[in-house]
């Protein structure tokens, strides 16, 4: 990451006989958040609030040709009344876009340092349970993804992208959270066919790595889009494909005796990573159907899609009917609202697999309404509610949570140097 974003900055280098602008805001933002079930229990502990301190920095560079945006936050996060689950994370971010005639090109990476509330066991005496309680495990992720898009002519444009991701968890015996990388090279075509209608075709590859069971996922996807303007205020997008994937993973040798602790064997006792490998191969439909509705003081977008994403409990399959609207009421006052159905299916590819899979089957709705205040150019007050409801296949178990967040930001204006 390192390496990326030193070479990133020197892109600036044989750009100094342009004029460029730099700049450097620092950003503050404060949240006060309640919830009545924080960790989406079936039957929740207790309610929490949660108080998040985000200083900040956005810096860069823009010239004649391109730009380069970064930015770093760090949050630290009160809970009231679970102080052992404070913590600091660290987000930082860059993004570099480059035009060039008819070849643009950018690259974007990250490096976040987050927390990941995990559910933990304190202690376990002969395999049985203890006393299950949240516990904080940070992770390490890196992100960098290139692309690069080149116009073939005036209707038509063809699009490089590769991504890779890399997550890595602190070290925690009683954590089910596994490291994993994730890499995906992918080529699409675009065509305009007419002033009202684009077209455009979709090639792609990934290769989904975790070290649960030394699990590889691959992912082939063949996909055509079409997108027609019925005028400059009413906006359809169709596309649809075919996901073709194969899924390997090696079940580990464990023995018959009861573990202390929780692992891939468990309740048996772990022995070796070596053991019988299998290899699953199925093909998948993904589509998404949209229609976008502009108005003179708002938009509203209306969708419906299937997904499919490789995790540690295997493939899983994602179907989401959305809404989301959005309306200025003047000049100082913006609200919004979001809401969507979802259903989650994951086939476990073990059996030590099974009990967390059935955990991935589930379907929940939310519904989140906010409305923002702009006091001045620097200031924001964001008032939002979020209502979800949860409820997994295994057990007809159900949870349901209702958060409510108060966000302030400030962003003072500070003058731009040009050079």
């Amino acid at each position: 990451m390192r390496k990326s974003f030193l070479a990133a900055l020197t892109l600036g280098i044989p750009l100094t006989c342009q004029a460029v602008d730099y700049f450097v805001d620092p950003v503050f933002k404060a949240s006060q958040l309640y919830a009545t079930n924080l960790f989406m229990r079936q039957t929740p502990i207790q309610d929490n609030w949660v108080s998040i301190l985000s200083p900040g920095l956005n810096f860069g560079l823009r010239h004649e040709t391109g730009e380069l945006n970064s930015n770093f936050t760090w949050n630290h996060r009160f809970y009231n009344n679970e102080s052992q689950l404070d913590v600091d994370e660290q987000q930082f971010g860059l993004d570099y876009q480059h035009r060039y005639d008819r070849l643009n090109w950018g690259l974007n990476g990250s490096y976040n340092n987050q927390a990941s509330v995990n559910t933990v066991n304190d202690g376990t005496v002969l395999g049985v349970p203890g006393d299950l309680n949240q516990a904080q495990v940070m992770s390490k992720r890196i992100g960098l993804s290139p692309t690069v898009t080149y116009a073939l002519d005036e209707r038509s444009a063809l699009s490089l992208s590769f991504s890779y991701s890399k997550v890595t968890f602190d070290k925690n015996s009683n954590s089910f959270l596994t490291d994993y990388d994730y890499q995906q090279v992918s080529g699409t075509y675009d065509y305009l066919y007419t002033v009202r209608d684009k077209l455009n075709a979709t090639l792609s590859s990934s290769r989904y790595s975790s070290s649960l069971q030394n699990q590889l996922t691959y992912n082939h996807i063949a996909q055509l889009g079409w997108q027609h303007s019925f005028n400059e205020h009413l906006v359809a997008s169709v596309s649809g494909g075919l996901n073709y994937s194969q899924v390997e993973t090696t079940q580990p040798h464990c023995a018959p005796e009861l573990s202390l602790v929780n692992s891939p064997c468990s309740p048996f006792r772990f022995v070796s990573a070596s053991g019988i490998t299998s290899k699953k191969n199925s093909i998948g439909e993904i589509f998404s159907i949209s229609i976008q509705k502009s108005f003179e003081r708002g938009d509203i977008l209306l969708s419906v899609s299937q997904n499919q994403t490789p995790t540690t409990q295997g493939l899983l399959t994602q179907r989401q009917l959305s809404i989301a609207n959005n309306f200025t009421i003047n000049e100082q006052w913006t609200s919004g609202l979001t809401a969507n159905y979802s259903t989650y299916e994951s086939t476990a590819q073990s059996s030590s697999l099974s009990n967390r899979s059935n955990r991935s089957n589930r379907t929940s709705y939310m519904i989140s309404p906010h409305i923002n205040w702009k006091l001045s150019n620097e200031i924001n007050l964001d008032l939002s509610y979020n209502y979800r409801d949860q409820k997994f296949k295994d057990g007809n178990q159900t949870s349901v949570g209702n958060t409510v967040q108060l966000q302030f930001s400030y962003q003072p204006e500070i003058n731009r140097q040009v050079k």
